[in-house]
């Protein structure tokens, strides 16, 4: 695998994310538009909680993704490897993980839905059914992993953004079908997402079984494999616990003290974060696995390189739209919401940036993650992340204002991120002082520098269409050109314009 075949595979693929995530992003943010007016405040509130439930053990899926992931893309680096015995080993420990997951959901899920939340008694019904689709939708979700991890390995990205742009339309005619029910919406919606989750799935598994041999499915279990996945499964899984009851747990935190009003507006909230965060987190997808390869056959320089040149690059990608969004929020809001609920303005702001963390640090724990010496990465720093839903739930349940909530999370998530280092240094071949020379201080100066240009010119700007666009593809460019001028290396710019010339650009 040479190194300029490398770069030019993440070039082709980052650009295929790129387009999905436009496409997506947009489509996302118009169908929380459809579901907020068709639902209303109150039922959104209420399919928030719900799905909060079911993501409280529904992170199993994000361990055994993390797992699958590395040790197939891992096993497709080694000259002598064998996809197809880990693929068929994966998909047999899936199975059993999804009758667990059915066990705990249906038992643990229905207790919290009816002894422990608040939800209107009008709507504990339909919550019910909205539970049973949000556990299907769970259990989908978790059979499809071994076939999700396939493509990624491949880097086939023209099939998962495809995929992918086909499902968030789906979800969209989901939230416009709404408007055609007079009564019972929020269980509608429900089964709505859940037979588009069913659709993707089969549509996963169909391309899957037409593009790659080892994606057929034969009994296999290697003991030695299913021993590894398991432990590596289960660090990754108590690590994603850890990650959804300090994001998710914070839905809980205010349905118990503000009540399923705001609830609504932290969904938004974490709705819009996603969008934005997806934006810089297309880079990471298309290099996460040439990051696991080049650890696997060896390529230690060009590994390192990955990780760091990855991690400014996402954060730069996100500086593109998190700028105009954090200096007008206000009139973004209401252009996307129309009817904009108290507090949503500020959450979506503090989320947006909590979302900078994720896309810096994301192709460090990818690098970490290839090691397979994981334990004290993920699992230290995310129960320092947890000390802040206690915190949380104490200003809230004293008198404190509620937006002081997603505070507390964003001062404890950038202590983690420090944690994130210096543990990933131990394990990887990451140097605590090389991420701050070539990552951290990079990208600080050059978000340090549109913030003075946003504070100084942009933000005065009038809150129409035409200065919101102008000010948009402004900032695109100061970004670009700030980008280029400081934080680049110089290597980096070289590769970057002998790249850009073989593929004409």
């Amino acid at each position: 695998m040479s190194e300029a075949l490398n770069k030019r595979l993440v070039v082709k693929n980052s650009a295929l994310l790129y387009v999905r995530m436009l496409f997506t992003m947009w489509i996302n943010l118009y169908a929380t538009r459809l579901t907020l007016q068709n639902l209303g405040v109150e039922d959104m509130g209420v399919y928030g909680v719900v799905g909060s439930i079911v993501s409280l053990t529904g992170v199993l899926a994000s361990g055994t993704t993390n797992a699958v992931q590395r040790f197939l893309t891992f096993e497709l680096g080694r000259k002598d490897g064998e996809p197809s015995a880990v693929f068929c080993t994966s998909l047999n420990f899936v199975f059993l993980l999804s009758g667990l997951t059915l066990l705990v959901l249906e038992i643990g899920g229905l207790w919290m839905l009816y002894h422990k939340v608040k939800i209107p008694a009008e709507s504990i019904n339909a919550a019910f059914w909205v539970f049973q689709f949000s556990v299907f939708t769970c259990l989908v979700n978790l059979i499809s992993i071994p076939y999700n991890a396939m493509i990624i390995a491949h880097e086939r990205m023209s099939a998962f953004a495809g995929i992918s742009i086909l499902q968030v339309v789906l979800n969209c005619a989901a939230a416009y079908s709404l408007s055609f029910f007079a009564e019972g919406r929020l269980v509608w919606y429900g089964g709505f997402m859940a037979g588009v989750g069913l659709l993707v799935r089969i549509v996963y598994q169909v391309y899957c079984h037409l593009r790659f041999s080892e994606s057929r499915y034969r009994f296999a279990l290697r003991k030695d494999l299913l021993k590894d996945l398991g432990k590596f499964a289960g660090i990754s899984t108590f690590s994603g616990v850890l990650q959804v009851v300090t994001a998710e747990g914070l839905v809980l935190v205010i349905n118990l003290t503000f009540g399923a009003a705001l609830n609504a507006v932290y969904v938004i909230a974490m709705q819009l974060k996603n969008s934005i965060q997806s934006f810089a987190m297309n880079i990471f997808k298309a290099i996460s696995p040439q990051i696991t390869k080049t650890y696997a056959c060896g390529e230690l320089e060009l590994h390192k390189a990955l990780v760091y040149t990855g991690s400014k690059i996402a954060v730069y990608m996100l500086y593109l739209i998190l700028f105009p969004f954090l200096f007008q929020a206000d009139y973004i809001m209401h252009l996307w919401l129309g009817n904009v609920p108290p507090y949503t303005v500020e959450f979506a702001q503090v989320m947006a940036f909590v979302s900078l963390t994720y896309a810096a640090f994301e192709p460090i724990r990818s690098a970490v993650l290839a090691t397979n010496r994981i334990t004290k990465f993920m699992l230290i720093p995310d129960s320092v992340s947890l000390l802040g839903l206690p915190i949380a739930y104490l200003f809230a349940k004293y008198g404190g204002d509620p937006s002081v909530l997603v505070y507390v999370i964003l001062a404890m998530e950038v202590f983690a991120c420090g944690l994130r280092i210096f543990y990933g240094a131990q394990v990887s071949v990451i140097k605590v002082r090389e991420v701050f020379q070539r990552v951290v201080i990079p990208i600080c100066l050059v978000g340090g520098i549109l913030s003075a240009l946003w504070w100084f010119f942009l933000s005065s700007f009038s809150p129409t269409i035409l200065h919101l666009t102008f000010t948009i593809l402004l900032n695109a460019l100061a970004t670009i050109f700030t980008v280029l001028a400081f934080g680049l290396s110089q290597t980096e710019k070289v590769a970057l314009w002998r790249e850009c010339r073989k593929l004409n650009l």
